[in-house]
């Protein structure tokens, strides 16, 4: 595991020409790329439009996000699953539809910096990297998800004191407990915020017989959140298609519904948590109950969550300022440093 932040910054300026050019966040939701020098170029949806007869890609990123939208029946894309990526072909095709914005900034083969979830296998590791190659960078070092998080998000990284990161994404929740630069501990559970969403839709099309249209499981979810306020009731109105029909319908659905239906993989989501929380060694367990748990990722976006895992592990509980580019405001600082700790030699 490479200790960012911690090889000191003694190598000084001569090596500028080989610090990493690209940092590359290729999540389940959303792709950002950051470019050294130039910020963030792009920060799209990771979708990826098909032409159904040929087979040819017909848009990407946002575009392809608005195409969908407007035909709930187009053949989509998500080339990543459950945080890592799912199909090459799409992935490649995204991201290389992305760098090329990098490309006319005059950078041609540029070295990337790209991030991974904590519980990524080799083979899931080495098609991201095949994923990043293909899409023209010329080498590309392949580093923890929840470490970036946590730099992004305004963490002592280097403090001796342990600290708890969760980032709870689209496709994973991963679980970090960083100390010294080092991720000395983790533990992650492929169940996140498109779980939830799933629930949702999967539970109107049961109960009410509705395909939900496009983001409006989301907006359900968002709407209602994490706490479990069953006495107050609320009632959502919503829109769909008839799975019988066909027809365009709206419903209302009440709060007691999504929560019922969001229930099960948000237990899911605190267990885990709550799990790594218990499983701490004393030492460590003391200085996480002291410095409490950070949130990054759209979860942490959610109504209720803070609330939620504070009361399932006793500890103080704070989202990031920018949850949401918590990962890649993170990578971009880890390119900074790549000079001094000469991640390209390693």
């Amino acid at each position: 595991m490479l200790t960012f932040l911690t090889k000191g910054l003694t190598t000084g300026w001569r090596n500028l020409l080989a610090a990493p050019d690209l940092a590359v966040d290729l999540g389940t939701a959303n792709t950002r790329l950051y470019v050294r020098g130039h910020g963030l170029i792009a920060d799209e949806p990771t979708l990826i439009k098909i032409q159904p007869e040929t087979g040819a890609v017909e848009a990407v990123g946002a575009r392809a996000a608005r195409l969908s939208k407007l035909d709930q029946f187009a053949y989509s894309i998500s080339p990543l699953h459950a945080g890592v990526v799912a199909d090459v072909e799409a992935a490649s095709s995204l991201l290389k539809f992305l760098l090329s914005r990098a490309q006319k900034l005059g950078i041609l083969k540029p070295r990337a910096l790209a991030c991974a979830p904590t519980d990524a296998c080799d083979e899931e590791r080495e098609a991201l990297i095949e994923v990043t190659r293909r899409a023209g960078a010329s080498a590309v070092v392949v580093v923890p998800e929840p470490l970036a998080a946590a730099i992004g998000a305004g963490l002592d990284v280097s403090s001796p004191y342990a600290q708890m990161l969760v980032d709870i994404g689209d496709g994973v929740t991963d679980i970090a407990i960083i100390r010294s630069g080092t991720l000395i501990t983790t533990s992650a559970v492929r169940t996140a915020c498109s779980d939830l969403r799933h629930c949702v839709a999967q539970m109107i099309a049961f109960r009410y017989g509705v395909l939900l249209f496009p983001d409006e499981a989301e907006r359900l979810t968002r709407m209602v959140g994490a706490s479990r306020d069953y006495e107050r009731e609320r009632l959502f109105l919503t829109e769909g298609t008839d799975l019988l029909t066909g027809e365009p319908m709206s419903l209302c659905i009440s709060s007691h519904d999504v929560m019922e239906a969001i229930e099960q993989p948000l237990e899911i989501i605190i267990d885990a948590i709550h799990k790594a929380v218990r499983d701490l060694p004393l030492q460590t367990s003391c200085e996480v109950i002291e410095n409490g748990i950070c949130l990054t990722g759209g979860g942490a976006q959610l109504h209720g969550m803070s609330d939620r895992l504070a009361k399932a592990t006793s500890l103080s509980v704070r989202a990031a300022d920018d949850p949401m580019r918590a990962v890649i405001n993170g990578a971009c600082q880890m390119l900074k440093v790549g000079i001094a700790t000469r991640i390209w030699t390693n």
